[in-house]
């Protein structure tokens, strides 16, 4: 683990400005979150199958399975995020 060294004077500034990253992302995932599961309602499948699929090239090209794609892999990295946003240490 990587240690930071900042002024006592940052730290205030630092946790506000963590806080509110958390807060930030926290409605960014349930935005994608329902995103996700209206496309598992309409087609009928969770995300995960989805991705399975649509890797290994068994529903073609549709614009809406790039877009499905795309609010998937924005929901991980947003969820990735916030777990390195709570393993922080102020």
């Amino acid at each position: 683990m990587q240690k930071i060294l900042v002024q006592d004077e940052a730290v205030t500034l630092l946790k506000s400005g963590v806080a509110l990253k958390g807060k930030i992302l926290a409605a960014k995932a349930e935005n994608y979150a329902g995103r996700l599961k209206a496309f598992e309602k309409k087609h009928g499948m969770k995300s995960r199958d989805f991705m399975l699929k649509f890797r290994n090239g068994k529903l073609g090209d549709s614009e809406e399975w790039f877009d499905w794609l795309f609010v998937y892999e924005a929901y991980t990295k947003i969820n990735g995020q916030k777990k390195i946003l709570k393993s922080l240490t102020l």
